[in-house]
């Protein structure tokens, strides 16, 4: 699979954009492509505002984000989606299994290869802050940077050909 990078969730203004700049500015020097989607995004939406912020107090950047929807389009060359739930990735598995043949997985279990299982593990779930508050975002996003600091010996073996996924 090629070195791209799907994160995703419902809407695609808060936690997979979120993840997909933090993920650009903390392994950008492997070459790989991130970006994201939403299992029932609208399309063109911006970021959330305290999405954003935190973007911006961390060094990266939510401004030009357009929230999408996952399509076999998006899908394309992708080598890893990730979903921020145990619900997400199966409503993935059941909604686009006929048309992604990669790895999927979840941020809270690094490198396992849920397109393998039956069933997602239960490990830490980035819960969705839509509505919250200003704190409820920045705990969101802090958990976020956490999480995807487990990937990168994932991400690595996929900048260079190697698929060990589990």
């Amino acid at each position: 699979m090629a070195g791209r990078v799907l994160f995703f969730c419902t809407g695609n203004i808060c936690r997979s954009p979120v993840a997909e700049a933090v993920a650009r500015q903390t392994f950008g020097y492997l070459g790989l492509t991130f970006c994201s989607a939403g299992l029932e995004a609208p399309i063109g939406r911006p970021a959330s505002r305290d999405s954003e912020i935190y973007a911006l107090e961390t060094g990266t950047s939510l401004t030009d984000h357009a929230s999408r929807t996952i399509s076999s389009e998006v899908l394309a060359r992708v080598g890893w989606v990730i979903g921020m739930t145990r619900s997400h990735t199966a409503i993935f598995r059941s909604r686009y299994r006929d048309v992604y043949g990669g790895n999927i997985g979840l941020l809270g279990a690094p490198g396992t290869d849920l397109g393998k299982t039956t069933h997602s593990p239960a490990v830490e779930e980035v819960a969705d802050p839509y509505g919250g508050s200003r704190e409820e975002y920045q705990l969101v996003c802090i958990q976020i940077r956490r999480l995807l600091d487990g990937w990168e010996t994932c991400f690595t073996e996929l900048a260079t050909g190697k698929d060990t996924s589990s």
